[in-house]
């Protein structure tokens, strides 16, 4: 099929909508009544198969079809979550075999696994219709090669051509507010979101110098604050970059205000964080934005503020453009990157030509080949998933094949939650469909952060359990099967309040406040994952923990408890609290992955280098798609760092673009 340029004023009009649209690859006629004579024929007679990225798992389609008629439809997606997106694939097939259309009506609510399922029906049509080739995303078979190479896509496989000032990949968090920007400078150009949602909002920002900070009198030492997270990086960074984040924040925040949210700081307790002589700074930068009073966007952490974004972007004449999945970017012979290609709802190729691109494509939390490769770490002492099954690191695949440098060192960002039963190991495991997943079923149980007394299989302490939540878990990796068991008291409730924890570990303090803390305790008691018992020895055989080795290091840590000194790891006196009160809880803990770091590595205004350390003209990346900023950890006590990075690189890309100076 010929190419057919269109400009984005037309794109908007809808003069695209067979590329982009799902409605569009519903069956002309779909009623079996009003299908065209079986003479004239709408398909080539024959099975048909698409495979594509779903919420957790690759996700298989074969449908078969006569000349007018949708015979047969399997959906393969055990990998996806059983009660949600298991049983919306089961129910789909059925519906789209009876309805002969993928536009069918579910109750189901997996956001992300029906747009997938619906993606590769589409493809499936289209394939029977002669209007597309078949759709595979799950290409790279050997997990070693996360990587691969390009994909050629020839002009005659192009069925439409768009022209663009500014392309914009990816309607999460970076996105949105690169689009916005762009919207109020009337620039002409186009938002691509590969799923049919937008990217989820994460709500806590890191910002400084903000007028909320002011109102409250709060000030953060800058100088500290940069070499704490250079620090944290073991200086494998660039410290502009950092620094661009720092100076521009608060005109983010500002921008938000603006628009009619408002904005307000958290302020951090004054506590003593991190261990006898050796403090952690935690300065308070975590902002939470607020939309304004009865605003559809309001929401119980605040604002969904990418919803938000997206009103504000429709109301000046621009849209998100869904289930457009990168395929990869275009170069000119110098070089320079000129635009991308995508493949739209129905699998077919639609190629962007832009002057320039911005890829805020998110990290590759959701690709195990990836994950493996670059952040071996993970596999050793993470048993749960928090993260966005859609995010697999596409942008930074892409980006490397056109020549960019990614970071060497790995940042993923682990929470200690993930729990689960004894007997469980860290690492992935195989679903049976050949997909990689974590065993984990619980992916936040946020007592796990606190910092209980926390012990190895053989019953033994491993580390100072106040420190930031993945430091723990990088400590367990080098334990017996990279988990390990906190061990609490009937006075689990008083414990939280006096170790008053900050930032997102802050939500069990909240908890506790209203003494909820036991009696969501009990909840997993009864599920079998959290154990409760009279005695120690009695906890340490529920546990499997030799009872000997367990009920000693609970005497000595008791011991501790009563010196006010933790003379064997270096705990603050405060949160020293003894285990002395039955019934005595255990559990069992890995980490939760929720997203990776590091990625392209970029300039202070979001250029990226390539292999040699020169900027590829006409490429940006921010977020976590992005690198340069994080290494080795993510910096826990600088609350909402990673997202104000984000938020704030989106402006200072679009900025850029438009000539202005930082």
């Amino acid at each position: 099929m010929s190419s057919k340029n269109i400009t984005r004023r037309d794109f908007l009009k809808g003069a695209a909508a067979g590329a982009l649209g799902l409605a569009a690859v519903s069956l002309s006629g779909c009623a079996v009544n009003d299908a065209p004579a079986a003479s004239k024929g709408i398909y080539t007679p024959g099975t048909y198969s698409a495979s594509v990225k779903g919420y957790s798992s690759y996700i298989q389609v074969e449908m078969t079809f006569t000349a007018d008629k949708i015979t047969d439809c399997t959906i393969a997606a055990d990998g996806e979550t059983e009660s949600i997106g298991k049983a919306a694939a089961d129910e789909l097939a059925k519906l789209i075999v009876e309805k002969q259309s993928v536009d069918v009506e579910t109750a189901a609510t997996a956001d992300i696994t029906i747009p997938a399922i619906k993606k590769a029906v589409g493809n499936c049509i289209a394939q029977a219709q002669g209007l597309a080739a078949a759709l595979n995303e799950n290409t790279d078979s050997d997990f070693e090669d996360w990587l691969g190479e390009a994909p050629e896509i020839a002009d005659s496989q192009i069925t439409s051509t768009l022209d663009t000032s500014l392309l914009i990949i990816g309607a999460g968090n970076g996105g949105m507010m690169a689009a916005a920007t762009a919207a109020d400078a009337k620039m002409d150009f186009i938002l691509c979101e590969q799923n049919e949602t937008l990217g989820d909002t994460r709500h806590w920002i890191g910002a400084l110098d903000t007028e909320a900070m002011k109102k409250a009198g709060v000030t953060v030492q800058k100088d500290r604050l940069l070499n704490e997270i250079a620090r944290y990086a073991s200086y494998k960074c660039d410290m502009d970059v950092i620094k661009m984040w720092m100076n521009n924040s608060a005109e983010m925040i500002r921008y938000l205000e603006s628009l009619g949210l408002s904005a307000s700081v958290n302020i951090a307790h004054e506590n003593h964080v991190g261990g006898n002589h050796m403090e952690y700074y935690v300065p308070s930068i975590w902002h939470t934005i607020s939309a304004p009073e009865g605003s559809e966007f309001a929401g119980a952490m605040g604002c969904e503020r990418n919803r938000f974004l997206e009103k504000h972007i429709q109301d000046l004449g621009y849209q998100v453009n869904y289930s457009m999945t990168l395929v990869r970017l275009n170069q000119n012979e110098s070089g320079k990157v000129t635009g991308a290609i995508f493949t739209d709802a129905k699998g077919a190729y639609v190629k962007i030509n832009a002057e320039n691109v911005i890829l805020a494509t998110g990290g590759y939390p959701g690709n195990p080949k990836m994950v493996k490769a670059l952040a071996p770490i993970v596999n050793e002492c993470v048993t749960a998933n928090s993260y966005y099954g859609p995010d697999t690191g596409m942008g930074i695949r892409a980006g490397i094949w056109a020549g960019a440098k990614m970071d060497t060192t790995d940042a993923p960002m682990i929470f200690d939650r993930g729990l689960v039963a004894p007997g469980v190991k860290a690492g992935y495991v195989d679903d049976g469909q050949g997909n990689l997943a974590f065993p984990g079923t619980v992916y936040q149980f946020n007592p796990g952060t606190q910092p209980h007394l926390k012990v190895n299989k053989e019953g033994f302490r491993f580390a100072n359990e106040s420190c930031p939540y993945d430091f723990l878990n990088y400590a367990a990796s080098l334990q017996t099967d990279g988990v390990y068991a906190a061990i609490m008291d009937a006075n689990i409730t008083d414990a939280i309040l006096a170790y008053d924890q900050y930032g997102c570990a802050q939500i069990s303090v909240n908890i506790a406040k209203n003494d909820g803390i036991v009696p969501m305790i009990e909840s997993y008691v009864e599920q079998g994952l959290v154990f409760k018992a009279d005695t120690i020895e009695e906890l340490a055989e529920k546990l499997g923990i030799p009872a000997d080795n367990l009920k000693a290091t609970v005497e000595r840590y008791n011991e501790l408890c009563a010196k006010g000194v933790d003379e064997d790891f270096g705990k603050e006196a405060y949160r020293m609290r003894p285990i002395a009160a039955a019934p005595y809880y255990g559990c069992f803990l890995g980490g939760s992955l929720l997203t990776t770091c590091e990625g392209l590595r970029i300039n202070r205004k979001c250029q990226v280098y390539d292999t040699n350390h020169q900027i590829i003209e006409g490429l940006y990346s921010i977020g976590d798609c992005s690198g340069s900023f994080f290494a080795g950890n993510y910096p826990e006590y600088f609350v909402g760092v990673a997202v104000g990075r984000t938020m704030t690189q989106g402006r200072v890309a679009v900025k850029t673009i438009l000539g202005e100076e930082l």
